[in-house]
């Protein structure tokens, strides 16, 4: 009687298992494919318009429909990807409105981030802020940004910063792109970061958030010039 309920407790527990090991590698086929095409869209690979079938992306991945599909509703969640009858899921465009709202609500929230953060950091943590500076633009760029939200102190406003600025990727990566292709550089950028870093080390407040403000209505100026442009 204890023998047969131990084994198959022991049973329930191994079947338990099984299942949890399955359900990691689907949600890390779901994950891939969807991590896979976010970036082709990031970086202008898919454009807007172009129609995704997904039994091509199940041969492709070598994949089950399954995850496709429910990788391909996760971007429509994030507005990268559209449903639309007869034709399947199709790239968005970038939408303005959209921009200009994403980037209102950095320059509020990011204002607040630097002001906490202008008290919070340790000498470590500002060596490594100058250190994110001294990196190409298109590496540091986001990293300089987070690394602000994070030491905020704040992890609700850093994580609420963090999907701001994946709302915003994919238009930055449009100006990264023009950038390339018009063999223009990011200097500007750069300097502005360096500004920053500099009002953060003198604890000057008023001063970063001011500066982080212009810094982000211009790159959302030069970012909406650019999509005009294309």
């Amino acid at each position: 009687m204890y023998a047969s309920t131990e084994n198959l407790t022991l049973d329930t527990l191994n079947e338990k298992k099984s299942l949890t090991a399955s359900d990691d590698i689907y949600l890390t086929i779901k994950g891939k494919v969807c991590a896979t095409l976010k970036q082709e869209i990031f970086s202008g690979e898919l454009r807007a318009g172009d129609v995704l079938v997904i039994d091509d992306l199940r041969k492709r991945f070598g994949v089950s429909r399954t995850p496709v599909r429910e990788a391909l509703i996760m971007l429509c969640g994030e507005g990268l990807l559209e449903v639309k009858q007869r034709f399947g899921f199709i790239v968005t465009s970038v939408n303005v409105k959209d921009i200009v709202e994403t980037y209102s609500l950095r320059i509020i929230l990011e204002k607040e981030a630097v002001r906490l953060a202008t008290y919070n950091m340790e000498p470590e943590d500002l060596e490594k802020l100058k250190a994110l500076i001294d990196l190409p633009e298109i590496l540091s760029g986001r990293s300089f940004h987070t690394f602000i939200a994070a030491s905020s102190g704040w992890g609700v406003l850093a994580e609420i910063l963090e999907i701001l600025m994946d709302k915003s990727a994919r238009s930055r990566s449009l100006f990264n792109n023009f950038q390339m292709k018009t063999a223009k550089n990011d200097s500007g950028s750069k300097l502005e970061h360096r500004q920053i870093y500099e009002a953060i080390l003198s604890r000057n407040e008023e001063k970063a958030m001011l500066l982080m403000e212009e810094h982000l209505r211009g790159a959302r100026d030069c970012i909406l010039k650019v999509i005009a442009a294309v």
